[in-house]
């Protein structure tokens, strides 16, 4: 009987062995849904893809596995949504991890033919999986209760692994931009934000996980900086609202650069 998911997530994954299980297992045991998870691999040498073709024997047609070169993150997330065959779609990077039953939550948010997103929480796990306080998880959720695409030119306040949509938001917005390798994310929230508005949920969907190898510890700056250039290019057309929008992302930003040099976990 061929296998017929409601919901695909995709997990781009390079040498990160320490997490990827954890990371795939809080997908494929996700009760209540049929799901799909296709995790790329564009060449670990870290036993990456050994971990993913033991958990192919026990999870089969579940789990779809791509080990091919990829052009980045963006690239290897586009190559993984078009071959989803759910129809509500996600993507989980495999340092980070899903709260259990987040995708029965958001099934019944996302189903229609008209195109649709959903945001909810996300919490701050460490290395080891331990939850970790945060106020920078706490101004998040904050942030987030309530949504419109002027507050989203002022920062990205949503998180990225508790996001999920359907394949006609995916199909209306189009896909990830190559070139984008910091802000890929944010850019695609503000041309969903252009379709259609999210429902937002006010509860924890996933767990962003904070270490020193990964790409928000390393380079928040950097990070910052590209979200600027982001909010700047769709905030045109938006008159002065857009740029007061931009006045205040700089602001933000500034303020969060300071608050993540001395508050972020593991930075």
């Amino acid at each position: 009987m061929t296998f017929s998911p409601s919901i695909t997530i995709v997990m781009p994954s390079f040498q990160q062995a320490s997490f990827l299980e954890e990371a795939a297992r809080s997908v494929l045991d996700q009760r209540g849904v049929d799901v799909e998870l296709i995790a790329l691999d564009p060449g670990s040498t870290d036993g990456s893809r050994e971990i993913l073709l033991r958990l192919k024997e026990e999870y089969g047609d579940r789990l779809v596995l791509v080990f091919a070169p990829d052009r980045g993150q963006s690239d290897a997330v586009n190559k993984g949504m078009a071959l989803a065959r759910g129809s509500v779609l996600g993507w989980l990077n495999s340092d980070d991890r899903m709260r259990p039953d987040a995708l029965r939550t958001v099934l019944p948010l996302l189903q229609g033919c008209d195109p649709r997103w959903v945001y909810g929480e996300a919490g701050i796990i460490g290395g080891q999986g331990e939850e970790v306080t945060s106020f920078i998880s706490r101004y998040k959720r904050w942030r987030g209760r309530s949504f419109s695409k002027a507050k989203l030119l002022t920062e990205n306040f949503i998180p990225q692994m508790a996001v999920f949509w359907n394949r006609a938001m995916w199909e209306r917005a189009g896909g990830l931009e190559l070139e984008r390798h910091l802000d890929m994310d944010y850019d695609l929230w503000l041309r969903f934000a252009t379709v259609a508005p999210p429902a937002v949920l006010h509860e924890p969907l996933a767990d962003f996980r904070v270490h020193g190898a990964a790409k928000g510890s390393r380079q928040t700056g950097e990070q910052l900086t590209a979200a600027l250039e982001t909010a700047r290019k769709h905030a045109g057309g938006h008159g002065p609202k857009g740029e007061c929008a931009l006045l205040v992302h700089r602001i933000l930003s500034l303020r969060t650069r300071l608050l993540y040099y001395f508050l972020k976990p593991g930075a």
